[in-house]
């Protein structure tokens, strides 16, 4: 924020606070009426109340519940009057014009029901001759209900101006036109969405200007040649900011979105043919000095047969023609330079310096016209661009980009191929099949989301940050991060049920009564997927954000409500391999004995020990993937990161969706049950009979003394213990 309350009215607020005080003081009288009563402030009321008006600075109001106006005329009789402050008056809808106060330096009405801006714009008009020109320190209108800005009424020479909090929803044309305002602010006028492309027009000295918190949809540029300081934070709405090269004398930006500042980093990508533009006045520029460079050689070539009189007076006299003539060379140049340098600074000689100077030139320019000589002027913006958001492309590295086709590619066609073998066999449903569609469907989930990101980045390879508003803003984005955060999650859900379904299968495989039923598991996958939308459609509803990074996932803590919802994710997920981790420590125990549990055929108690390894391989790729991101992601939450924004990125890119296309592979395709049902399917449809008959002749084992040659052999061998045949049943869309 620009300011606060001038310094003598809180000295004022401090010494007076609790009745009306008249302190007599060699510069005047400091008045401050504390929860007073009156109606009307008028000359009468403060000379009734014992002071003299005429020597009257300082006037300050503090809670008048019922003030309704205020007579302006009556401070004509206060010449002295430099300071007039009035908070909480919710009755004071209006104030008339304000007429000539030559000594007046702060104007303040805050936090009361002012309706629209006073006309202040005759409060320094003097008739007295040759008298310096006055400014007013500080103008703040803050707090109030605002709604229109009448023109004119801010034609005034002031330093600061505030209309923070208010309900300004238009700046018109030349709202400011002829005034001299260093610093402007329109902070927290939340139905700001209209600025005129004339609003500061005629403005000829604005130095800082602050539009955070509004709804404005476009900057205009006339007018801000000059600015130097530029906020405009948490103003989502802001699509597109204007070329560096319309603020020629710009210094430091407070944005809301990263690739806004990419958009002053990289200025011939921003707007390439302002850029271009910008290039041929260079070059003229150039032309320019190149052509006085060739003006003074040939001027010193003229002189070199003249020798120097001995005249001291003719001497002087030859030296000053030739600085003359230099002279009028240069004013060829100066004439085009205009466009790029300040027109001046307003000063006054009695009050000091109305504003800083500042560096007037858009490039550094050294003009020794034999080493012309431009630098681009580099401005402190931010928030500045990251992994997360940057500004030329969304993936950031080769072979990262390469390695998200890859995944890409293995995890659609692998999660589609999956689901549309188990679908087609809808007859032979079971459990694991069940589990394994739900699966392959919030895999794909994650391919599909990882194809969105690989389109993006292809699409505005180099340029990013011209696409990243409609992107990050858009339907995309938000569908993207949806699918993300669904498919993380019903994927970890289905692997917890998968788990319990085995560990349940191997612990009761004698107890029929005790396994999960396929209605018992849809009606646990229904809450999984009532979970999972519910947690990937809060940032929808304004927990957490997808917009706020390019690879759109909430992952930035910015209040307590986002670092819960964060927090609730990891702790869903931890507790979830938790239950996993435990079930296979269990699963192992059970089949450990061996020879003990299985009469001492130790051969089938190997088997199933091979197809409990296989699943403990299955959910620790899946752990693999997952426990980076966890780990870093908490201590990030918790305020310690131990990664940076780049390699945090290449996890969650990267690593975490690895298991999308990983499952399909070691869940079902390298699967016999898988091969057997893809042949059912291709059989079906009487198309590539060779394959058919080729997977028959490699299933059917080798005729032998014990076998008829002519009986088809059994594609899942039998053990002839009850129980073993019963646990091999359950395992067997797992066979490898």
């Amino acid at each position: 924020m620009f300011w606060r309350f001038n310094v003598v009215t809180i000295i004022s607020i401090l010494l007076f606070a609790n009745q009306p005080v008249c302190c007599q003081l060699s510069e005047g009288v400091s008045v401050v009426l504390h929860q007073t009563n009156i109606t009307r402030l008028t000359a009468r009321a403060l000379h009734a109340a014992g002071y003299h008006l005429h020597i009257i600075e300082h006037l300050s109001i503090m809670g008048a519940p019922k003030l309704e106006h205020v007579v302006v005329e009556d401070l004509i009789r206060m010449p002295r009057l430099k300071s007039f402050f009035i908070t909480q008056a919710p009755l004071l809808h209006r104030v008339a014009p304000l007429p000539a106060l030559p000594e007046l330096r702060t104007f303040m009405i805050t936090t009361s029901g002012l309706l629209e801006v006073p006309n202040l714009s005759h409060v320094h008009d003097s008739r007295k001759a040759n008298t310096s020109l006055s400014y007013l320190q500080a103008i703040d209108l803050e707090g109030n209900h605002i709604k229109t800005i009448p023109s004119h009424a801010l034609r005034v020479r002031a330093d600061q101006v505030s209309l923070n909090y208010n309900l300004i929803e238009e700046v018109p044309k030349h709202a400011f036109k002829n005034a001299q305002i260093s610093k402007l602010s329109f902070k927290g006028n939340t139905k700001l969405k209209r600025l005129d492309e004339h609003a500061f027009a005629g403005n000829l000295l604005l130095r800082q200007l602050d539009l955070s918190n509004t709804a404005i949809t476009s900057l205009p540029t006339k007018g801000l040649e000059k600015l130097q300081i530029l906020r405009i934070e948490r103003t989502p709405s802001l699509k597109y900011i204007p070329s560096i090269y319309e603020f020629q004398q710009l210094e430091k930006a407070y944005l809301t979105h990263h690739f806004h500042c990419c958009a002053f980093k990289f200025p011939e990508i921003h707007n390439p043919a302002r850029h271009k533009l910008y290039e041929t006045q260079m070059a003229m520029m150039m032309q320019r000095c190149a052509s006085i460079q060739k003006s003074q050689a040939r001027k010193r070539r003229s002189l070199e047969p003249i020798r120097p009189v001995t005249d001291g007076a003719q001497t002087v006299t030859a030296l000053e023609d030739d600085d003359a003539s230099t002279m009028t060379a240069s004013e060829e140049y100066e004439n085009f330079e205009e466009y790029f340098s300040d027109s001046g600074s307003y000063e006054d000689g009695d009050q000091g310096e109305f504003h800083d100077i500042v560096n007037d030139t858009v490039v550094s320019i050294s003009a020794d016209c034999g080493n012309f000589n431009t630098r681009n002027r580099n401005v402190e913006c931010t928030p500045a661009s990251d992994a997360l958001n940057p500004c030329e492309d969304v993936m950031g590295w080769s072979w990262l980009r390469a390695s998200v086709w890859v995944v890409v590619a293995a995890a659609v066609v692998g999660n589609v191929a999956v689901l549309l073998v188990l679908l087609t066999n809808h007859t032979e449903l079971t459990v694991p099949r069940f589990l394994m569609c739900n699966l392959a469907f919030s895999d794909l989930c994650t391919g599909l989301y990882l194809l969105m990101l690989a389109v993006v980045d292809l699409r505005s390879y180099g340029e990013f940050f011209n696409y990243a508003y409609n992107w990050q803003y858009g339907v995309g984005c938000k569908i993207a991060g949806f699918l993300s955060v669904f498919s993380g999650q019903l994927s970890v859900i289905t692997l917890t049920i998968v788990t319990l379904e085995r560990w349940f299968a191997i612990t009761y495989a004698i107890y029929l009564e005790r396994r999960i039923s396929l209605s018992t598991a849809a009606k646990i996958m229904l809450g999984g997927w009532l979970f999972s939308s519910l947690m990937a459609g809060l940032p929808l509803l304004g927990v957490s954000d997808y917009s706020s990074t390019s690879i759109c996932l909430p992952v930035e803590s910015k209040d307590i409500g986002v670092v819960i919802y964060q927090g609730s994710l990891f702790l869903t997920n931890a507790l979830a391999w938790v239950t996993i981790v435990v079930c296979y420590v269990q699963i192992y125990r059970s089949l450990g004995g061996g020879g003990e549990n299985y009469g001492g055929r130790r051969a089938a108690a190997a088997a199933e020990r091979r197809i409990a390894n296989k699943m403990a391989l299955l959910i620790g790729t899946d752990l693999l993937c997952w426990a980076p991101v966890a780990f870093f992601g908490v201590t990030a939450l918790a305020g310690v990161p131990l990664v940076d924004v780049s390699h945090g990125k290449v996890l969650l890119v990267f690593f975490y969706p690895l298991n999308a296309c990983a499952n399909p592979f070691l869940y079902a395709i390298l699967t016999k049950q898988y091969r057997r049902d893809f042949i059912t399917l291709v059989a079906r449809t009487g198309q590539c009979n060779w394959l058919v008959e080729k997977y028959k002749l490699s299933t059917t084992p080798p005729p032998t003394a014990h076998t008829n040659p002519s009986t088809p052999a059994q594609l899942m061998p039998l053990v002839d213990q009850k129980n073993h045949s019963q646990i091999s049943k359950e395992f067997s869309d797992f066979k490898a």
